[in-house]
């Protein structure tokens, strides 16, 4: 690709992220909500109440009283359609439903203020500009419940993603307080065994050796093998934790919530809004300079916004947004009192509706940011403490093991050598100080291997092994219903450490994906060979966007591997990777360890129905 395309490519995958964003809040059964209802209040007896009806101040009342019932009757007239809206399953069709209801009534709506003015004060319907009026209600109405409904599902999704994403975490959170208590119970029963295994091997040599009394001996070895192999197998779910008191967070000022928007957004919905109206009162030319002095006037004020707010906290970034756009109304104020030359008091609406459109923006533009911020740390952390809980884990099961397989291979082994030797009256000293010695020397590298283990968690340099993928599985059942299907060939081929690990982190990568996108538990995992590539498959109930808005590299999948790509199956949504069973041949490999990308796949509300 050409570097002189790069920015044309960003641009375009801004601009279709944000068609994306749009479409998505119009069709979530979203765009009709009681936020909606209120801040339309706000708006209709502001910025867009019928202001020609004022010949003097006293007018204002009248004005307010004209856009109250305009407002109530379109509201239920909307009733009927946002009930329909929550029904229809199709995303089109409330597409197609939502805008064409907002499109009527914004167009119905200078007729409904010229009825209620007619039947309240007896004036005369007046048709004159209308066009203009029809168009400045259906542009300001389309843009203003777009962006309450962009940040209402913005808000909904932080929401949906971080309580699942949350949940997860503390659900990983007890598990790591069930493993700190595994771990302290394992120190606890190690060394004691250990240390009463060695004694009771010296009260048998102190005393007659024969075979009853190795045999004995050796059953004591055995149970105590068993006892640990047992332990080193056991569900950490069974253990019982202390719930954890959730954390209230402070709530936020409503300053902190606001986030300058991209460049000329805000200038851009003012003017559409502005613009027929000017045109109507002075004029095409007139409405042509309001234009070429708003554009400048308005960037202007994004890059003050920007400037000032450099630094500073996101409260006093507030202040700064409101106060700059306050001017900036202020300015446009006089730009129009300049160009029209007129006292009518429509003039003075740029100084409340230009600060209203940047703050409504700003909300969006921070509702937005923080739904993907959020869901990306959290996805971040997650994923983090998903691994981090699987390798001390695994690292806290290996010393048990380590254990049992001592006790079971070499330790038994001698036991049966010495009742051989006992049973053929050959249990001679020197067999006999051999048996100690070698005993002796597999006590001490069981407590050698649990000193090694310590040792190397509290370097942090604790690796999962080559039963890393059996233990991520087995950490994330304390969080999701998973079923597996790991073909024999896959299973063969897991017995490399560094494959098991790179398909772990495939697989935890899907787990978190599932979490955060789907309020489904359920989690399909199939591990299949064909020819030189493994195939790693997980999947969820869910609905993948049918035209994505990014590509799969800013999908959250690039780091794990060339070929990686998500898909629809049924009522699924399946990742899969294929992974070379011969690393030589990538030519670059995928990180072990990497913290995952915002993802965009499956935002919408899964479908409660199973894979088919």
């Amino acid at each position: 690709m050409k570097a002189g395309r790069v920015p044309e490519l960003a641009v375009h995958q801004r601009v279709g992220l944000g068609v994306h964003v749009w479409w998505d809040a119009v069709t979530s059964r979203a765009f009709f909500t009681r936020p909606a209802l209120w801040i339309s209040l706000i708006v209709c007896l502001t910025v867009m109440a019928p202001f020609q009806y004022i010949s003097a101040p006293s007018g204002y009342v009248g004005v307010e009283v004209v856009a109250a019932i305009a407002w109530a009757l379109l509201v239920v007239v909307l009733i009927p359609v946002a009930l329909v809206e929550r029904r229809l399953s199709r995303a089109v069709h409330r597409g197609i439903l939502v805008l064409s209801a907002v499109i009527l009534v914004a167009t119905a709506r200078p007729f409904v203020h010229e009825s209620a003015y007619v039947l309240v004060y007896g004036g005369v319907f007046d048709l004159t500009g209308m066009t203009a009026r029809i168009v400045s209600n259906v542009a300001v109405w389309l843009a203003g419940l777009s962006i309450i409904a962009m940040t209402s599902r913005s808000i909904e999704l932080t929401r949906g993603s971080r309580r699942r994403l949350t949940a997860a975490i503390a659900a990983l959170t007890a598990g790591r307080r069930r493993l700190a208590r595994f771990e302290s119970e394992n120190r606890e029963l190690l060394g004691p065994v250990i240390s009463d295994l060695r004694h009771r091997r010296d009260e048998m040599l102190a005393g007659d050796i024969d075979f009853t009394a190795v045999r004995d001996y050796a059953d004591e070895v055995r149970t105590a093998s068993h006892r640990f192999e047992e332990r080193a197998g056991l569900d950490l779910r069974v253990i019982p934790t202390d719930d954890d008191h959730e954390t209230v967070q402070p709530p936020r000022s409503a300053l902190t919530m606001l986030r300058p928007a991209p460049y000329f957004v805000t200038g851009f919905v003012f003017l559409l809004g502005a613009i027929p109206y000017t045109h109507l009162v002075a004029g095409p030319w007139v409405a042509l300079a309001a234009i070429l002095v708003g554009i400048p006037v308005t960037l202007g004020a994004d890059l003050a916004v920007r400037v000032l707010a450099r630094g500073r906290t996101s409260a006093r970034r507030g202040w700064i947004l409101v106060a700059v756009w306050f001017v900036t109304g202020i300015v446009m104020t006089v730009v129009a009192h300049l160009l029209i030359g007129t006292d009518e008091p429509t003039l003075l609406v740029p100084v409340a509706s230009l600060p209203l459109v940047a703050v409504a923006l700003a909300a969006c533009t921070d509702a937005i940011a923080r739904a993907a911020d959020t869901a990306h740390r959290l996805e971040a952390v997650l994923a983090m403490v998903a691994r981090t809980l699987t390798a001390k884990t695994a690292s806290a099961r290996r010393p048990l093991r380590n254990a049992a397989h001592v006790l079971h291979g070499r330790i038994q082994g001698r036991c049966v050598l010495l009742a051989a030797a006992a049973d053929e009256d050959e249990a001679t000293p020197e067999v006999v100080l051999s048996f100690r010695r070698e005993t002796d020397a597999a006590f001490d590298s069981v407590l050698a291997f649990i000193a090694e283990v310590d040792s190397a968690a509290l370097e942090g340099s604790v690796q999962s092994a080559h039963e890393d993928l059996f233990e991520l599985v087995a950490t994330w059942r304390s969080v999701l219903d998973v079923s597996s299907e790991i073909s024999p060939a896959a299973a063969h081929a897991l017995d490399d450490p560094a494959l098991s690990r790179r398909v772990a982190t495939i697989v935890n990568e899907g787990f978190v994906n599932a979490i955060k996108h789907s309020i489904a538990k359920k989690v399909w995992v199939e591990i299949d060979v064909d020819g030189d590539m493994l195939f790693v498959r997980t999947w969820s109930t869910g609905v993948l966007d049918r035209t994505p808005a990014v590509g799969p590299e800013l999908r959250g999948i690039s780091v794990l591997g060339v070929g990686a790509r998500i898909y629809q199956r049924g009522d699924a949504v399946v990742l899969e990777v294929p992974v070379p069973l011969r690393p030589e041949r990538e030519a670059t490999p995928a990180p072990i360890i990497a913290l995952p990308r915002r993802a965009w796949w499956a935002r919408r509300a899964p479908r409660a129905s199973r894979v088919g």
